[in-house]
């Protein structure tokens, strides 16, 4: 079943990577988001590729944008931070012939003893068998759940398809091939946790999450236990270490500063 790529890219000058691991036949949609001139000269210089472009803070509309303007019969969502696997695209076309949706493992790339401590933690945070980015959908999974993305959820976007899916009894595979994300940095995945923590409360604002309990939120010993399942599965006492003290913050420091500053606007 073929499949076309589609990227959502702010100013992530890692774009081209991500652009020359997509085999040349592979059509491509790039949504542009608020891009720096650096961004367009790639986008200018492809002209194969289809671009779009919307400057709203909603990643939701923006992936919905892309499915929208889709013309192959399946669709596959990849981060401008990520390169595709020589054979990524040909497996997971065969994979979708059987299966509404495949969520693609993502392998996080380290080149030194902090990135490495990140992609051990990482490998316990986004577990593969949770359908977030990279996925692809065939296109008419849409009749049978309604939009791919909602815009309500600006962030967490991609939380709410497997809900559907499974209201309406439709499978998804674990596909055989990944994809290879950019080393991060502890700083980078701060970030990115705090995000992952903002998003949690959109979703739960949203009816997707129960709410959380703040004085569950302070219990030391559900951080212990956390850590020690990220150790016991990574194998590594730096990565449980790294996930007590640095993802785990900053995740709930995320969630809990959006909560409150949506309460306060109230």
């Amino acid at each position: 079943m073929k499949l076309t790529v589609a990227i959502v890219c702010s100013n992530d000058h890692l774009l081209k990577k991500c652009l020359d691991s997509i085999p040349s036949k592979v059509p491509i949609i790039v949504v542009l988001n608020y891009p720096d001139e650096y961004v367009l000269n790639i986008v200018r210089k492809r002209k194969k590729i289809m671009v779009y472009r919307c400057d709203e803070r909603n990643l939701g509309k923006l992936r919905q944008i892309a499915v929208e303007k889709c013309k192959t019969p399946a669709i596959c969502f990849v981060d401008s931070d990520c390169v595709l696997e020589k054979d990524t695209i040909s497996t997971v076309e065969k994979e979708l012939e059987s299966y509404y949706a495949v969520n693609i493992p993502l392998h996080f790339a380290y080149n030194n003893l902090a990135t490495k401590v990140v992609s051990l933690c990482r490998q316990y945070t986004t577990p593969d068998k949770l359908l977030y980015m990279p996925f692809a959908f065939r296109i008419c999974i849409q009749d049978k759940i309604g939009n791919l993305f909602n815009d309500k959820l600006s962030w967490g976007e991609d939380s709410d398809q497997r809900k559907r899916m499974k209201e309406n009894n439709l499978e998804y595979a674990i596909s055989k091939s990944f994809i290879t994300h950019k080393p991060l940095t502890i700083k980078e995945d701060a970030r990115s946790s705090i995000r992952l923590g903002i998003g949690t409360y959109i979703q739960e604002k949203n009816g997707l999450n129960e709410k959380r309990i703040f004085w569950k939120d302070l219990s030391i010993i559900t951080e212990i236990k956390n850590a020690y399942g990220c150790t016991k599965m990574t194998h590594s006492f730096l990565a449980g270490l790294y996930h007590f003290f640095v993802w785990r913050p900053t995740y709930k420091y995320g969630y809990w500063k959006e909560r409150l500053k949506s309460e306060h606007k109230s």
